[in-house]
């Protein structure tokens, strides 16, 4: 990979990482139904009905990397099936 791409494929990650914030993440059929939970594959963000949300940043950093490792396979693979 070049420079270029690289910086796209971090860029892209991160962007990717604080969408998922937007994004709810129930966590599973036992939960407390003020709160509401946001962030792919982690949990980040938790929001409640009488309290301002609670962010936890060790979470948000741990997607961003995981959306990163995604994004980066696909240019890697999308430039491997451009060369053939």
């Amino acid at each position: 990979m070049d420079w270029w791409a690289l910086v796209l494929v971090v860029i892209i990650g991160v962007c990717l990482g604080l969408f998922s914030g937007l994004m709810e993440n129930p966590p599973g059929e036992v939960g407390l139904p003020e709160y509401k939970h946001y962030g792919f594959p982690l949990v980040w963000r938790i929001t409640q009905t009488d309290a301002p949300d609670k962010f936890s940043f060790f979470e948000l950093f741990v997607d961003c990397l995981f959306w990163i490792a995604i994004v980066s396979v696909i240019a890697l693979i999308s430039k491997k099936l451009a060369k053939d």
